[in-house]
């Protein structure tokens, strides 16, 4: 009589309420018109002509500063010298006009120590 009555009980709990089962479905189309959507999203380029490195251990790459004209803004310059582990950030103010721009060093770091504060320590 007892596994008649835990059969019963079973039964009733496999069940799906309407306002479950709707629940549910809702929740399978915002998933998949979410996955859609990140598929359609595009993803921020990475351009190699803005990175260089040389046979002497030198890598260069460059990214806007955010100042300067809209269609041809000013840059940085980063500079990582692999034999000294360093790396020299330079500005290039008035870069759209050769005769007065000029390079000018703006900071610099000994990289194992940057990569020592960056762990906390």
């Amino acid at each position: 009589m007892t596994t008649d009555a835990h059969q019963s009980n079973t039964s009733h709990q496999t069940t799906i309420q309407p306002a479950a089962a709707i629940l549910w479905a809702s929740a399978f189309i915002i998933a998949t018109l979410a996955i859609f959507q990140a598929g359609h999203l595009s993803p921020n380029p990475a351009f190699a002509g803005m990175a260089t490195s040389t046979d002497e251990g030198f890598s260069m790459v460059t990214s806007s500063s955010g100042t300067g004209p809209k269609e041809s803004p000013y840059e940085f310059l980063y500079v990582i010298d692999s034999n000294d582990e360093s790396l020299l950030i330079y500005s290039i103010p008035n870069a759209n006009n050769p005769a007065a721009s000029k390079l000018v060093l703006i900071d610099g770091a000994y990289l194992p120590r940057l990569f020592t504060a960056g762990r906390g320590g």
